[in-house]
């Protein structure tokens, strides 16, 4: 028998089982993998509708509730309570944007939600300011607060589809149909209690009116398919008490325009309409809470996957130990080949951004660090700029050395990072000229903060190693701006704050001016008064 054959078909036989073993394990890593994959993502969609079906529901509403008891009475305590509710919903807003933003990543359908959901809420932050300014008036509140809470809502029904496992869909069906019912009962509400306001309701708002009120009625008699949630049963015995259907019907003679107003029907409608609202909250409440316990079930379970994902890979790992070993060491390597990466490219972006001499940031630095800065601070107060260079520095690196000057630009910059305020943003823009952005600060008070860092530059003594001592000055310039469409235009304040610098340089140095008085030193430090 020819040798070199027999081994050949040994080698086959060999490596045939194997093979197909592979191609077995391979098809059972990827369904196993599917599946994780599938029972995570459901979990996320579960949270990311929980939240906006809460922030739809419930603190939008909210809002628009306390804007109308603001509108009605200006009181202190109504517009304290209005700023909480504002808070609230920004806020909220703020972390879901967040969340959202995160499965953007691997969803990018999300991106357009992304952008109408901000549109939505920045319309409602522009009518915060006709209600703030006094323009607003009540009837427009639930035209400018609806669309916001139904494009919340719309995103829940959306994220419908996205779900794979048949009892959270069903969970978040249930959880779309009480929204669809609440929101529409929000509108109901709404127009009834303007009615029995005695405001005599449009065409259009009548209509508007009949719309919810079928609405609510038809959603509402989709619950019986879910007989056993709790949240559905307290829905549905209050439908069935007598202040429920007294509610119904009232409802009904508002549609045709039976109902007479009144302050007794006004106030047996609101109470029992805040009863309502109150009630279908806390139902919406318990079907996030229920949501969100599923989608943490679905994470038991995919956690479940993966130790079969696990199990299956060791399997497989035992069936091609050579080829697993090699594939670890190599992944192991790419591994770690990555952090190391990272490492060096979070060391070369903080190189980057920082100057090496003083700690502080430097041009790129500033510029990253106070796009950010501006992005998060409130855009009510102005915005300033100090700007300050020592005197006759060159000199101090001809007479000394250069060394000693690096030890002087050190010293300064630590006491001028000891005297700006902590939210103030201190950098070397180069050589020995420092700049600062202090925002929410005037122009006043810029020029109290500059002048505290001028003296105490002035007053500090830099030892050398000799034992002598130094002592420098440094001359400074400040501009301001309180103009929203430039406080981005950060080179252009910088450009005003250094020409106030240069008039402090030509005007007797050691000296703060402000842009726009030139020949006007805000504080003079005359040379013979330094002590």
């Amino acid at each position: 028998m020819n040798f070199e054959g027999t081994k050949k078909i040994v080698i086959a036989a060999l490596l045939l089982p194997s093979l197909i073993m592979a191609a077995e394990a391979v098809l059972l890593l990827g369904n196993y993998y599917q599946s994780f994959r599938d029972f995570a993502a459901g979990k996320h969609y579960a949270y990311i509708a929980s939240d906006a079906g809460n922030i739809g529901s419930s603190v939008i509403p909210d809002e628009a509730r306390a804007t109308l008891a603001f509108l009605a009475d200006r009181s202190s305590e109504n517009h304290g309570k209005l700023a909480a509710r504002r808070f609230d919903l920004d806020n909220r807003f703020d972390r879901f944007l967040a969340l959202l933003a995160e499965s953007a990543k691997t969803q990018p359908s999300l991106d357009a939600r992304i952008r109408g959901l901000w549109q939505a809420v920045e319309h409602l932050k522009a009518f915060r300011d006709s209600v703030d300014q006094g323009t607003a008036r009540a009837e427009q509140v639930i035209g400018q607060y609806k669309p916001a809470s139904i494009e919340f809502l719309e995103l829940v029904t959306s994220l419908r589809y996205e779900i794979a496992d048949p009892g959270l869909s069903r969970q978040l069906s249930l959880l779309i149909d009480i929204l669809d019912a609440n929101e529409a009962g929000l509108v109901v509400s709404f127009y009834g209690t303007e009615h029995f306001r005695g405001l005599r309701l449009s065409d259009q708002d009548r209509e508007t009116f009949n719309q919810s009120l079928a609405l609510m009625n038809v959603t509402v008699g989709r619950f019986s398919a879910f007989p056993d949630s709790p949240a559905i049963k307290s829905i549905d015995d209050f439908a069935r008490s007598l202040d429920g259907r007294w509610l119904a019907r009232i409802a009904q003679e508002v549609a045709t325009g039976d109902a007479t107003p009144s302050r007794l029907m006004l106030r047996r409608w609101s109470q029992l309409q805040d009863e309502r609202i109150q009630l279908w909250q806390d139902s919406i409440r318990s079907v996030v809470e229920e949501t969100r316990a599923s989608g943490d079930a679905l994470a038991l379970r995919s956690r479940f996957f993966l130790e079969l994902l696990v199990v299956a890979t060791v399997v497989f790992s035992l069936l091609v130990g050579v080829v697993i070993l090699l594939a670890v060491k190599g992944v192991s390597l790419a591994d770690r080949l990555i952090r190391e990466r990272e490492l060096l490219v979070g060391e070369l972006r903080n190189a980057a951004q920082t100057d090496l001499l003083t700690g502080l940031y430097n041009r790129r630095g500033f510029d990253a660090a106070a796009t950010s800065l501006l992005r998060a601070e409130s855009a009510a107060g102005a915005l300033s700029i100090v700007i300050f260079d020592l005197d006759r520095f060159k000199q101090i690196n001809d007479a000394h050395g250069h060394d000693v000057g690096d030890m002087v630009l050190q010293r300064v910059a630590q006491v001028a990072q000891d005297n700006f305020r902590t939210q103030d943003l201190l950098s070397r823009h180069g050589g020995e000229e420092f700049v600062a952005l202090l925002p929410n600060t005037s122009l006043n008070e810029a020029v109290v903060v500059a002048e505290r860092v001028r003296a105490a530059i002035e007053a500090t003594e830099i030892r050398l190693v000799d034992g002598t001592t130094l002592k420098v000055t440094a001359s400074f310039g400040c501009s301001v701006t309180e103009n929203e469409n430039v406080r981005s235009a950060i080179n252009e304040l910088i450009k005003r704050a250094d020409l106030a610098l240069y008039t402090a340089k030509f005007s007797g140095r050691n000296r703060v001016v402000i842009d726009g008085e030139a020949d006007m030193p805000v504080v003079e430090r005359r040379n013979s008064q330094k002590t």
